[in-house]
């Protein structure tokens, strides 16, 4: 019942986010209409990836690897809001680690949350990044900004970054963490819990 009255709301949204794009001459250029549409997507403030999710390694089959578990095995949480992403990576030896990342912007045609992250959080506070997401096999991956966000003191310079250098949305299991002094790790599938 939960799931319906989500995607009730959400085809509501949607549709009336449709009658309203339509009121207006939104101009003959492509740029243009994908400019309006993304000003209403934040005007109202949507999140297509909004919800609360377990996360796992990669595809359900990744095998794991020296510092990575299975894909079969929940190692955090993502809880996405309009305004706020918080992960939370389960790690037995040393203890959980929590980011909190306030949202600044929402690119829908590049698939891009990006986030100033709290002072609370456990690394990266005051620091800008971002949050890459895909869907692929009817699921949805992300893959967290590994580019030295420590380096990122503005909104300015989190958009700067090569999402495509740093991030591979066609391999799921090796392409997150691409050219950032990190193993290349696996994109983390979000399951709603």
């Amino acid at each position: 019942m939960k799931r319906f009255r989500k995607l009730a709301t959400l085809l509501l949204t949607i549709t009336s986010l449709f009658v309203f794009v339509n009121c207006f001459d939104l101009g003959d250029s492509k740029k243009s209409d994908d400019q309006n549409i993304l000003a209403l997507v934040a005007v109202a403030g949507l999140n297509p990836i909004a919800g609360n999710y377990n996360y796992y390694n990669g595809t359900s089959d990744y095998p794991g690897g020296t510092y990575t578990a299975p894909g079969n095995e929940i190692v955090g949480t993502y809880n996405i809001s309009l305004s706020l992403v918080t992960q939370t990576m389960f790690d037995e030896t040393y203890g959980n680690s929590y980011l909190y990342g306030e949202i600044q912007e929402i690119d829908t045609n590049k698939k891009v949350i990006y986030v100033r992250f709290r002072s609370d959080s456990s690394f990266s506070q005051g620091s800008y990044g971002w949050y890459r997401w895909t869907i692929k096999d009817g699921k949805t991956y992300v893959c967290p900004d590994l580019s030295d966000v420590s380096t990122q003191t503005t909104l300015a310079s989190a958009k700067d970054d090569d999402l495509d250098y740093y991030s591979d949305p066609s391999d799921i299991n090796a392409g997150c963490g691409l050219n950032s002094g990190f193993d290349p790790a696996p994109w983390s599938r979000l399951e709603l819990n």
